[in-house]
């Protein structure tokens, strides 16, 4: 996976607000396919305003997927601080942090509730530390 400047949905929108612009500009901005004069005026909002932050190509390899078949769960890493553990049997998934619990969702989560998680995720992972 190759630099770009990850956003959540909600920050893109904002950007093409901000800059009246096409998705298709956003994208090119966050991704360097552009390096006009308005792609550098996005990403430096998106990181500097809207809490975007440069993904490198290391990220992917960070990012991991495991299924645990006796346990009955599966298990997303996301560098060496930061997992979710979603349980398969019953609606329960858990976000640990430092292996400490940090979040705990008890209802049964629609693919796009799950996406938004893990964008929150990514995140508290990668995102600048406050």
């Amino acid at each position: 996976m190759k630099k770009h400047i990850y956003l959540d949905r909600a920050g893109k929108g904002k950007l093409r607000q901000i800059f009246d612009c096409t998705d298709v500009m956003v994208w090119k901005a966050l991704t360097f396919e552009s390096d006009s004069e308005l792609a550098r005026k996005i990403r430096h909002t998106a990181v500097k305003e809207l809490g975007g932050f440069t993904i490198n190509d290391g990220f992917a390899m960070d990012w991991e997927t495991t299924h645990q078949t006796a346990e009955h769960t599966m298990t997303q890493t996301f560098g060496k601080r930061v997992k979710i553990i979603s349980h398969n049997d019953f609606p329960l998934v858990i976000v640990f942090i430092d292996g400490k619990e940090a979040k705990r969702v008890e209802s049964i989560l629609m693919v796009s509730d799950f996406m938004n998680l893990q964008d929150e995720v990514v995140r508290m992972a990668y995102g600048p530390r406050i």
